[in-house]
Formats: C-alpha cells, sequence, structure tokens
C-alpha cells in the first residue's frame, strides 16, 4: 500500500471503523441490538433489549440511537429500552420533501409506536428529543406512564444561551459545521468538560459534518418554521410524572428553562447537576442513572 493510500485509510476509514466498534461493544454491554421497521415513509432504524415496562429514548438534533452512551446499560435489567434514530437522523430515511419539525415528529414517533404494537410507555429524550418526548405526552396523556427530560428544548428560556444568543443575531449555530474548527466550537458548547477526542477524529467528524451541512440546514428551518416554543403553552396539558435534568453550564439550553418546566407542569420533580454542559447522561452519568432510576421507582410504587 502506498503512503498516500495508507493515509487515507487512516483518516478516513480507521476512525469509522473504531467507532462502529465502540457502538457495538457499548451495544454488547447495554444488552440491546439493532432491528428496522418501515413505518409509513420512513425506515426506521432502532436498537431493542431488556424485559420489563418499556421505555422509549428520544435523542437530540445531530445525535442517534447509539448516542446515549452507556447510559442505557444501567435500565435492561428491569425495563424493555426502544432507542430509536429519528427520522432525518442516523440511519432513518432522509427525505428532502418532508417536513422535520417537532409536531411531525411527533406524529412520526406516534406511529412507530403503534407499529411496534406499545401500548402505555415511558418516554425520555434529550434536548430536541425532550421537545419531541413533551409535546408527545401533551398530545397522547393516556400512553405515557412517565416523562423524562434531559437539557429539554421546547420554552422560552428567560436567559438566552450563548449558542441561542447567536443563532438569533446571525442565523448562524453550531449545530450544523463544515469545519475542524466547527465542530471544536461544538464540543465546548456542548460540555463543561470536553472529552479528549484525537486530531484524526476531529477531521473525521468534520467530514461527516459537512456531508450532513445542507439537510441539517434543512431541518433547522423546519424545526424554525414549525415553532421552537410550542411546548411551553402546552405544558399544563402533560398528565404524567416528569423528571427534568438540566445541567448549570449549559451553553446550548440555557439552565433558566429548567423554571419553565417547574412552573408548567403538574407533577415534575427537577435536577440540576453542577459543572455539567448539555448532555448530563454523558456527562454526569452516575448522577443522572440514580436520578432516573430513583425516580422510575417512585413511578412504580404509584401504580
Amino acid at each position: 500500500m502506498s503512503l498516500v493510500a495508507a493515509t487515507i485509510v487512516v483518516y478516513f476509514y480507521f476512525p469509522a471503523f473504531i467507532l462502529d466498534c465502540a457502538k457495538k461493544a457499548l451495544r454488547w454491554q447495554a444488552g440491546v441490538s439493532r432491528h428496522t421497521i418501515q413505518v409509513d415513509d420512513h425506515r426506521w432504524v432502532y436498537l431493542e433489549g431488556g424485559k420489563g415496562e418499556t421505555i422509549i429514548f428520544v435523542h437530540g438534533f445531530g445525535m442517534e440511537k447509539d448516542g446515549w452512551g452507556l447510559f442505557p446499560k444501567a435500565f435492561t435489567g428491569s425495563y424493555r429500552l426502544i432507542l430509536p434514530d429519528l427520522p432525518g437522523f442516523g440511519e432513518n430515511s432522509r427525505l428532502e420533501s418532508a417536513d422535520y419539525d417537532v409536531p411531525s415528529q411527533v406524529k412520526r414517533l406516534n406511529r412507530f409506536a403503534e407499529s411496534l404494537g406499545l401500548g402505555r410507555f415511558h418516554l425520555a429524550g434529550s434536548s430536541m428529543g425532550g421537545y419531541i418526548a413533551g409535546l408527545y405526552a401533551s398530545e397522547y396523556p393516556e400512553k405515557v406512564k412517565s416523562l423524562a427530560l434531559f437539557n429539554p428544548l421546547g420554552v422560552n428560556s428567560p436567559v438566552p444561551s450563548d449558542m441561542w444568543r447567536r443563532y438569533a443575531e446571525t442565523g448562524e449555530t453550531a449545530l450544523v459545521y463544515r469545519t475542524k474548527e466547527g465542530f471544536e466550537e461544538l464540543l465546548r458548547l456542548l460540555f463543561y468538560r470536553i472529552p479528549p477526542v484525537p486530531g484524526t477524529f476531529k477531521t473525521y467528524f468534520a467530514k461527516l459534518g459537512a456531508s450532513n451541512y445542507a439537510f441539517y440546514r434543512k431541518v433547522l428551518r423546519d424545526l424554525d418554521q414549525g415553532g421552537m416554543y410550542q411546548l411551553e403553552p402546552r405544558l399544563s396539558w402533560v398528565d404524567a410524572r416528569t423528571l427534568v435534568v438540566w445541567g448549570a453550564n449549559d451553553r446550548i439550553l440555557h439552565v433558566t428553562g429548567a423554571e419553565k418546566f417547574r412552573e408548567g407542569l403538574k407533577n415534575v420533580k427537577v435536577v440540576i447537576l453542577d459543572q455539567c454542559g448539555h448532555a448530563p447522561f454523558f456527562e454526569k452519568r452516575k448522577q443522572t442513572t440514580k436520578a432516573y432510576q430513583d425516580f422510575l421507582a417512585g413511578v412504580k410504587s404509584k401504580t
């Protein structure tokens, strides 16, 4: 193999291979496996495992089913977990002609749950996925046993975050990027303590970001046009007991948004984690796991 060919393999294929191996290892540890199902015009790819009452985990913008990391591992012993790629993300279908605003995604999520034969289930969501989960609980209250929201979108926080302040001023956001510098900026916004990422992987994620850029811009436009804060006036429609976990140092969605959920929901517990950014299930996994386990135990004791 020539030096040029070897360099191409290292920079573009080796990171993808390592990440694929890491995903498979995480799935094995968590006791989940990959499945597919066609629902209307989208092909859903999802992870499933465990036994017991069902929890559906809904990921955030730009993420996918494996983005929950080791967090699900703590729950497959007592619950059946379903972790889908949302339409437009991961291995799910991407249709240029489709709308990917939150109300449309809520309808798709409901059709997905129906196609799997689910009746009532627990629902958990992160960031945009938290918005989708919360709006789902307001639209289909009879189907949601409990609701868990991790740094959720959907309300207009009293203090704008660093990212949304920039978006309001310039129309630009770190959520979509095309360069290594753009990926590094996203890391700074996501985490209180930035995890080490080798340069080769930064290059890989920059290329991945560039390939997703146009479609993700379309999804952002759909989200904007569909309304970023539709959940706020509907919080009182949510009947399910709710857990809200928020990183105190979140620069993507400001922690003051948690007060909107505290004020608007009927039965809610709010947990704020210090020295934590936008992904508490990753950055403060032990504390987030305990908070969710205790919450689910409390829900089970009341039913």
